[in-house]
């Protein structure tokens, strides 16, 4: 599938994931006092609304969000340049699997709902050579709140990530991987709906007509509406749980 056109379909949408500002400042707040400076590198940070939170609250960051398409970056740098917030915010265009930075370079790294993209445990085995010794570590990930989930959940979800873990089995991984857990919280409905499943939900019948010749978006589109349907159903039984870490040895998944 072409990733330039499943990016098209999320633009203009305040989230390209489920999130909200409150779950962005209640996951910093975890961070120690003297880790609240230096440099964020958010990963996969589409047009970047985490990003201006973080800026508001703490003003001794430097923040690079780096993501693969362009016209998310320029929305965020729109968005930055509105709230006075621009000097603070450096954007990169850069693939989450291939990232153009030095080795321990930044305090921070920050992903909220990116590494599905690649996966949870690559995530943390190929980021954290970019972390400074001690350094920290946010990413939420969508997980399984059940060790039952209903059959047609399962499936659902069977189909479009199939790795999908548990809480616990992530937290195990995050330990695994080198990285000290500090603390972890699940993503309330409405960090689904406001910002994500609603605009999106209003923009479908638009996308069906602007793609209305194209067979990969009208799929696309589908999945959009499937979406919406199992986490009307079943959201108690699956969501993004957000994920604090430190880095702890760096020598593991070398």
């Amino acid at each position: 599938m072409d990733v330039n056109l499943i990016c098209s379909m999320f633009e203009g949408l305040p989230r390209q994931g489920p999130g909200m500002d409150e779950a962005t400042a209640f996951a910093f707040s975890f961070l120690p006092s003297d880790a609240k400076r230096g440099k964020i590198l958010d990963i996969g940070c589409g047009s970047g609304m985490q990003d201006l939170a973080l800026a508001r609250i703490c003003p001794d960051c430097e923040i690079t969000a780096s993501d693969i398409h362009q016209p998310f970056l320029d929305d965020l740098c729109d968005r930055a340049k509105k709230a006075g917030l621009d000097g603070r915010i450096t954007t990169r265009q850069a693939s989450m699997d291939n990232l153009p930075f030095d080795d321990e370079s930044f305090d921070i790294i920050w992903a909220e709902g990116s590494s599905f993209i690649i996966g949870i445990l690559p995530a943390l085995q190929t980021w954290k050579k970019f972390l400074k010794p001690d350094g920290y570590m946010m990413i939420s990930d969508l997980t399984w709140f059940t060790d039952s989930p209903s059959e047609e959940c399962k499936k659902f979800f069977n189909e479009i990530s199939p790795d999908m873990f548990s809480i616990s089995q992530i937290e195990e991984m995050i330990q695994k991987e080198g990285y000290s857990l500090i603390g972890s919280f699940r993503l309330p409905d409405t960090g689904w709906w406001n910002n994500f499943y609603t605009p999106l939900e209003s923009k479908i019948e638009m996308l069906k007509n602007k793609f209305a010749d194209n067979q990969d978006a009208q799929f696309l589109i589908g999945g959009f509406e499937k979406q919406l349907e199992i986490f009307q159903k079943y959201s108690k039984e699956y969501g993004y749980t957000y994920f604090i870490m430190k880095k702890t040895n760096p020598d593991i998944g070398k």
